[in-house]
């Protein structure tokens, strides 16, 4: 079977994908097809359980891999695109070039010599989903009381600080001190920072039922100023630190 071995590189673009297989006498040849479902599923029926699969980390690799590795079972090894400085050294710089070499990348290197990265696990990709859903909810709020407390200023209100929109309580007291554009352009920004309250509550109420019964998230609680979303983003990243040799490993990935 180590003989009818093939390796593979993919280089993944936004819509479609470019492979390059090294057969096991040598022979290379490739395709290029679509990254939609229907593209998937008909790359899939061509791989076989003993193909070594390289493919360069991006927004669509770790899907890619979880369903290569569960509908196919081939060797799937994600390579972090720093430490491809090889492929943007070369002078040919094309899908089809780049895909060639990430397959002569993985015959040639074993997983350590590549520095590879690990596919997190289903936990971990929902934690990192949630946690980024969260910041960018609280990244709007934050814009939209920046926008409110420009608007007070702009009306000479020089005494009111964001502190003072924050809240819904003070926001709908001082939206009494505008008229006019003002007070419906704030309007606007209270619905708009009400329904992200909402939502992120709704996320907030997920990230609770994902992290129950997590012992590593519980542990790292235990350390003073550690707080649930903290533990929760240390985790979506490190998972339970097997993969790690030791503590100076885990600082260099965080």
């Amino acid at each position: 079977m180590e003989q009818q071995r093939r390796f593979i590189g993919i280089d993944l673009g936004k819509k479609e994908y470019e492979l390059k297989i090294i057969h096991s006498n040598k022979k290379v040849t490739g395709w290029k097809g679509q990254n939609n479902r229907f593209g998937r599923e008909a790359l899939y029926k061509k791989l076989l359980p003993t193909d070594r699969v390289v493919i360069e980390v991006c927004s669509l690799s770790m899907l890619r891999a979880r369903e290569m590795r569960e509908k196919v079972g081939c060797d799937v090894v994600l390579l972090n695109p720093w430490r491809l400085a090889i492929i943007y050294r070369s002078v040919k710089k094309n899908d089809k070039e780049d895909a060639l070499k990430l397959a002569r990348m993985v015959q040639k290197y074993d997983d350590e010599e590549l520095c590879d990265v690990k596919l997190p696990t289903e936990h971990e990709e929902n934690l990192r989903q949630i946690l980024a859903e969260i910041r960018q909810l609280k990244n709007d709020r934050t814009k939209e009381i920046n926008r409110l407390h420009a608007i007070f200023l702009a009306n000479g209100f020089t005494d009111i600080v964001r502190k003072d929109v924050a809240s819904k309580e003070n926001r709908e007291h001082n939206i009494e001190l505008l008229s006019s554009i003002s007070r419906l352009q704030v309007k606007g920004g209270l619905e708009r920072i009400d329904l992200i309250e909402s939502q992120l509550k709704s996320v907030t109420n997920i990230l609770e039922e994902e992290i129950k019964g997590d012992k590593n998230i519980e542990r790292l609680m235990n350390v003073p100023g550690v707080g649930k979303q903290t533990a929760a983003v240390f985790v979506s990243c490190i998972g339970d630190g097997s993969r790690f040799q030791n503590a100076s490993k885990v600082g260099a990935a965080i």
